[in-house]
C-alpha cells in the first residue's frame, strides 16, 4: 500500500469506527430504554408503553397585581394598601379562605366607600397626606371603622386610643383577653427565627380596650369607640405572617408537626372577620363547609408499600359502604431501589381500576417517594417512561429524578392504565419544593395536600403561589394534612384524641385531612370506621378531588350583596358551577344555599 493511500483509508476507517459506534449506542440505549435489559426483578415493563408523549413547560412567574382584587359592592371589608410591595396578598389568601368578601385598593377615596376599612401595612405621614389621614380619622367619627396594624407617624394615635409602640421581632407570643378555654386559640404564635421572624409593634394603651397583649406586657390588640365609629389595632403583620404560614416557610413557628390544633393565623383572620361584621350594617360571608355541615373531614391513604396496594380495597369498601369517597395517593413504584421491591405492576394497575369504578379519587405519590424530592431540579418536562428512572439509594439520595419527572410520569401511568383522572398530589415524605406550585400547575394538577396544617398554622385550604413566594397565585390550592397514622402512640390507640381534635376544627368549620398508610387494616382501619361512625351525620366527609372541586369553584365565585330600590339582593355566578354553597348573613342570623350551573346568573332577593 502506497503512503498516499494509506493516508485516505486511515481517516476512512475512523470515520466507520465512529458511526458503528454511534449506531450500536443508539441501538443499545433504546434497548435499555424500553427496559428490556433489566430483569422483571428490577422493573415493570409494560410493554409498547412510552409516555407522556407531550412536553411540559413551566411559565414564567407573573406577578398577582393588586388590581385584581379591586372589585366588588361597597358592603365588602376593604384593605387599603399603603406599601404594594407588602405582605398585603397574606391578607387576600386569608380572608379568602374565611370566606370574608374584601375590596383591595390604594385609593383612600376608594376605600372610605366601605363602611369597614383596614389599612395595611402602615399608617404614616410619609404614605398618606395630610387630607388622606384627616379622611381616615373623619371616616371612624361618622361611624364607620378603621383597623390600623402600624402607626408611624401621622397624629393618628390619640383617635386609636394608644401611644406609641415599639417595633420588634423579638415577640413571639400574642395573649388573647376574652379567652375561649382553648389554649392553642387564646394563645397564639406571632414570629419565629431567622426567615420566619415577623415584625410586632406593641402600643400602651390610653382610652382604648384591650383585646390582646404580648408575653412582654405590651398591647397587641386594642379598639376603641369614636363616636358612632370605632378604631382598632392590631400590632401584628398579618400579612407577612399569612404569607410565610401558607407558603410553608414558618416551620419554626410551630408548636407541633400533626394530630394537634393551632390556628394561629386563623385566630388573627377570624377576630378581623367579627370586627367586619360588628361595623358593617349588611355583612355577608361564604360557609367553609359544603351542605351546611360542621365540618369537612377528607379521607386519604398514602399508598407506598407493596401490600398496600391489596388493603386498600378494605379501605375503599368501609368508606363506600357509608356512602363516602376516599383519595388514594399511589406511588407508581416500577423501579426496584433501596425502599422497596417494584410493585405497581399489572395486578396492582388493575386493583386501582377497582378503586376508580368504586368512585374513588386517585391521586398520584410520586414514583420513587423520596424525601430529597425537595432538593431535586425541575427536570427538562421530557422525561418519559420507560426512559425515566429514578432510583433511591438511601435514605437521603435519589439518581435520575426530577420534579417534573415525579409528576408527569406517575400522573401519565396511573390515568393510562387505570382509567383514573389523576388532579390530587401528595409528595413522598411530605417532601416540599419550593418549585411544587408551578410544577403541580404545569403538570394538570389541581389540588396537594403536602404539608401538614399545624406548620401552616391554619385548618382551612388556601390557594399556592408560585415559588411558595409572595408574588404570584397560582391556580392550586392546599389542603394541609391534620391527622397522620404514623406517630405513636399507634393510630386506633389514639381515635379519642382524633375525635376531640376534629371537634375543636368543627367549631371554627375548619378541615380534617386524614392521612392514612393502609400497610395494614387492623387498628387503622378501625380509626375510619370510628370517624364515620361519630361524624357521618355532621359533617361533609370525602375525597380531595371531591371537596377540592367544590373549594376552587367556592373561591371563584362571582357574587355581591346589592341595593335595589330599598331591597337588598344577591347576585352570583360560577364559572365553574358549585352545591351546596352557603352565603351567611349574620346581623340577620340567616343562612342559605346556593346551587349554580356552570356559566349560570342568579339573583336572590333577601
Amino acid at each position: 500500500m502506497s503512503p498516499r493511500l494509506s493516508r485516505y483509508r486511515l481517516p476512512a476507517l475512523g470515520i466507520l469506527v465512529v458511526i458503528l459506534a454511534v449506531v450500536g449506542g443508539w441501538w443499545i440505549w433504546n434497548r435499555i430504554s424500553d427496559g428490556r435489559t433489566l430483569p422483571a426483578s428490577e422493573m415493570v415493563r409494560y410493554e409498547g408503553l412510552r409516555g407522556p408523549p407531550d412536553v411540559t413547560r413551566v411559565a414564567a412567574p407573573q406577578a398577582t397585581p393588586l388590581s385584581q382584587f379591586d372589585v366588588g359592592a361597597a358592603n365588602r371589608l376593604a384593605i387599603l394598601v399603603t406599601d404594594p410591595e407588602s405582605g398585603w396578598l397574606g391578607l387576600v389568601r386569608g380572608f379568602r379562605a374565611l370566606g370574608v368578601p374584601i375590596t383591595v385598593t390604594e385609593d383612600v377615596s376608594r376605600a372610605m366607600q366601605h363602611r369597614v376599612v383596614l389599612v395595611y401595612p402602615i399608617i404614616s405621614g410619609s404614605v398618606l397626606d395630610g387630607p388622606e389621614l384627616r379622611g381616615l380619622a373623619q371616616h371612624a367619627r361618622n361611624g364607620g371603622t378603621v383597623v390600623a396594624f402600624q402607626l408611624a407617624g401621622g397624629g393618628l394615635d390619640e383617635l386609636f386610643g394608644v401611644a406609641p409602640g415599639a417595633t420588634t421581632t423579638a415577640r413571639t407570643r400574642l395573649n388573647w383577653v376574652a379567652q375561649t378555654g382553648r389554649p392553642a386559640a387564646d394563645q397564639v404564635v406571632v414570629s419565629g427565627h431567622g426567615e420566619t421572624q415577623v415584625a410586632s409593634t406593641g402600643y400602651s394603651a390610653r382610652n382604648a380596650r384591650i383585646e390582646a397583649t404580648f408575653e412582654d406586657g405590651s398591647v397587641a390588640a386594642a379598639c376603641r369607640a369614636v363616636g358612632p365609629g370605632r378604631t382598632c389595632v392590631l400590632g401584628v403583620d398579618l400579612g407577612a405572617l399569612a404569607q410565610r404560614s401558607k407558603n410553608g416557610r414558618a416551620e419554626s413557628m410551630s408548636r407541633g408537626y400533626t394530630n394537634a390544633y393551632d390556628p394561629s393565623v386563623d385566630t388573627y383572620f377570624r377576630w378581623l372577620r367579627d370586627i367586619y361584621v360588628q361595623g358593617e350594617p349588611m355583612p355577608w360571608l361564604i360557609d367553609t363547609v359544603p351542605g351546611n355541615r360542621d365540618v369537612s373531614i377528607i379521607f386519604t391513604h398514602d399508598v407506598d408499600f407493596g401490600p398496600s396496594i391489596t388493603n386498600s380495597r378494605a379501605y375503599a369498601d368501609t368508606l363506600a359502604q357509608a356512602g363516602v369517597q376516599g383519595t388514594f395517593f399511589i406511588q407508581t413504584k416500577y423501579m426496584r431501589d433501596w425502599n422497596d421491591e417494584p410493585f405497581f405492576d399489572q395486578a396492582a394497575a388493575g386493583t386501582i381500576s377497582e378503586l376508580v369504578d368504586m368512585g374513588m379519587d386517585v391521586g398520584s405519590h410520586t414514583v420513587a417517594h423520596t424525601r430529597e424530592l425537595e432538593h431535586l431540579q425541575m427536570g427538562t418536562g421530557r422525561e418519559r417512561y420507560p426512559r425515566y428512572r429514578p432510583i433511591v439509594t438511601d435514605d437521603f439520595h435519589v439518581e435520575g429524578a426530577t420534579i417534573l419527572g415525579e409528576l408527569r410520569v406517575s400522573k401519565w401511568l396511573l390515568e393510562e392504565l387505570t382509567g383514573a383522572e389523576v388532579v390530587s398530589f401528595r409528595p413522598g415524605r411530605l417532601s416540599y419544593p419550593f418549585s411544587l406550585p408551578e410544577a403541580l400547575q404545569a403538570t394538570g394538577y389541581r389540588h396537594s395536600s403536602s404539608i401538614s396544617a399545624n406548620l401552616t398554622m391554619s385548618h382551612l385550604p388556601f390557594q399556592l403561589t408560585s415559588g411558595r413566594a409572595d408574588g404570584t397565585l397560582v391556580p392550586v390550592f392546599e389542603y394541609p394534612v391534620t391527622i397522620e397514622d404514623e406517630l405513636d402512640p399507634p393510630m386506633g390507640a389514639r381515635l379519642d384524641d382524633g375525635l376531640a381534635l376534629i371537634d375543636r376544627i368543627a367549631q371554627d368549620r375548619g378541615v380534617v385531612v386524614i392521612l392514612t398508610h393502609p400497610d395494614i387494616t387492623d387498628h387503622k382501619l378501625s380509626y375510619t370506621r370510628g370517624v364515620l361512625e361519630r361524624w357521618r351525620e355532621r359533617a361533609w366527609m370525602g375525597s380531595l378531588a371531591e371537596f377540592g372541586a367544590w373549594w376552587s369553584a367556592r373561591d371563584a365565585l362571582e357574587a355581591d350583596l346589592v341595593q335595589r330600590d330599598g331591597r337588598w339582593e344577591l347576585t352570583a355566578r360560577s364559572a365553574q358551577g358549585v352545591q351546596g354553597l352557603t352565603i351567611i348573613l349574620p346581623r340577620q342570623n340567616r343562612r342559605f344555599t346556593l346551587a349554580l350551573a356552570p356559566g349560570q346568573d342568579r339573583q336572590v332577593a333577601l
